[in-house]
């Protein structure tokens, strides 16, 4: 009897943290926020290539151009998804689809964020044969593969994991996309001029993460936030970033 209630109180005990973890939606009183910029320091400002299709050439186009880096002339980088690291609690998680498009044989819009609980929606925009290939993570294992064989054809999911959720088309490889998926709201994603705002955020003192899917993931700490106040701050990335 002894060792049955250890086991009962161990188990308790170790669950107990794990539920703790889970985002909160409270309300926010005169929240602050946090705006910037990202930008690319490098001396070489990595380029996008143009590249021959392989394939469907009517629809997709004969030529295409990556959008690894989306770095302006101006050394300002697009799609970069902006977040807070570990936040307990704050505003609540929006209810919203993701929808993602094939369309002219790319993915559109190239990154996504989304948020657990939202619906994922891929369509089928081209008189094409696409599928939709999902991954767990960057190069990570298959969640799903679904043939999309006509235009307007469809698949719904949910969104349930947090972090990177990487999408391909196994008929045509040079398609690939992302949804960043996070567990909480505060995220933003950069517009062509570097820029994002996060907003209503409990004040406080962050670490604030940014992840760009050829740069990787840096983090700046102890950006502190004010009660009615915006914290302006720049994430800076150079070429010597490692992948995650």
């Amino acid at each position: 009897m002894r060792n049955k209630t250890l086991i009962i109180f161990l188990t308790s005990f170790f669950c107990l943290p794990m539920l703790s973890l889970a985002y909160e939606a409270i309300e926010v009183k005169n929240g602050g926020s946090i705006e910037g910029t990202v930008e690319f320091i490098g001396t070489t400002i990595p380029q996008d290539k143009t590249f021959t299709v392989s394939s469907e050439p009517k629809y997709c186009g004969k030529t295409l151009r990556t959008e690894k880096y989306l770095i302006s002339p101006e050394k300002k980088i697009k799609n970069v998804v902006v977040y807070l690291r570990g936040i307990k609690s704050g505003k609540a998680i929006p209810e919203q689809t993701v929808n993602v498009s094939e369309l002219k044989c790319a993915f559109v819009p190239h990154v996504a964020l989304g948020f657990t609980g939202n619906k994922f929606v891929a369509k089928n925009e081209d008189p094409v044969l696409h599928t939709i290939h999902v991954y767990a993570s960057v190069n990570g294992r298959t969640l799903y593969s679904i043939g999309l064989p006509e235009q307007g054809a469809d698949v719904k999911k949910t969104l349930t994991r947090p972090g990177a959720m990487e999408l391909n088309c196994d008929c045509h490889p040079w398609m690939v996309g992302y949804v960043y998926i996070l567990d909480h709201p505060y995220a933003a994603l950069t517009n062509e001029r570097g820029e994002f705002v996060i907003e209503n955020i409990p004040p406080g003192t962050y670490t604030v993460e940014a992840w760009q899917e050829a740069l990787g993931t840096i983090k700046l700490e102890e950006v502190k936030v004010e009660s009615g106040k915006v914290s302006k701050i720049k994430v800076l990335y150079t070429s010597g970033i490692k992948l995650n």
